[in-house]
């Protein structure tokens, strides 16, 4: 009889970063549907890094482009999580790739990618969502202060490289002990 364990599966219980993912769509949904009904009808197209308009389009099109940009984002990260498995081995950058994609330890993989992933795509949209919030801002006359975008791209930043060594260097993707 073989000795090997049997890998975790998705439980019942709500996988944390899937929830942060529908909570950040949906207040970026409401952030679009805010500023339909209380921008005028010509904002920015493009802020500058000192957060001044260099562009002007019609409140239709900002409000297409951010309905969008929010779909494709939330959708990408959650679906992406299904797609492992399902690509060749060569294409996929996951730490003990030999142990994660064996089939039997791709539903906990999927898991792992679905809550990692959660959180991850909660954080761009944030970040997006802040951008289209100073479009909106900008728009109405009240600029937020062009640092507060820095700061914050500096800790999307940070986080994305703590993320990445806590993946290859700590228990992010470290194979259960036999």
């Amino acid at each position: 009889m073989s000795n090997h364990l049997q890998a975790p599966t998705m439980s019942a219980r709500p996988v944390p970063g899937r929830v942060a993912l529908l909570a950040a769509s949906a207040a970026y949904g409401a952030l679009v549907v805010l500023q339909a009904v209380t921008l005028p009808q010509s904002v920015p197209a493009h802020v500058g890094p000192d957060g001044t308009a260099d562009r002007w389009e019609p409140l239709a099109a900002h409000l297409v482009t951010a309905t969008l940009v929010g779909l494709a984002t939330a959708l990408m990260f959650w679906f992406l999580p299904a797609l492992m498995g399902r690509f060749p081995s060569d294409l996929v950058n996951l730490p003990h790739k030999e142990y994660w994609l064996r089939p039997e330890n791709l539903p906990a993989t999927r898991a792992r990618l679905a809550n990692q992933m959660g959180w991850f795509g909660a954080a761009v949209l944030v970040f997006i969502g802040y951008g289209i919030w100073t479009v909106g801002q900008v728009a109405l006359g009240t600029p937020p202060p062009a640092a507060v975008f820095w700061v914050l791209f500096a800790l999307v930043l940070a986080g994305c490289v703590a993320f990445a060594v806590w993946s290859y260097r700590g228990t992010a993707w470290r194979p259960p002990a036999d």
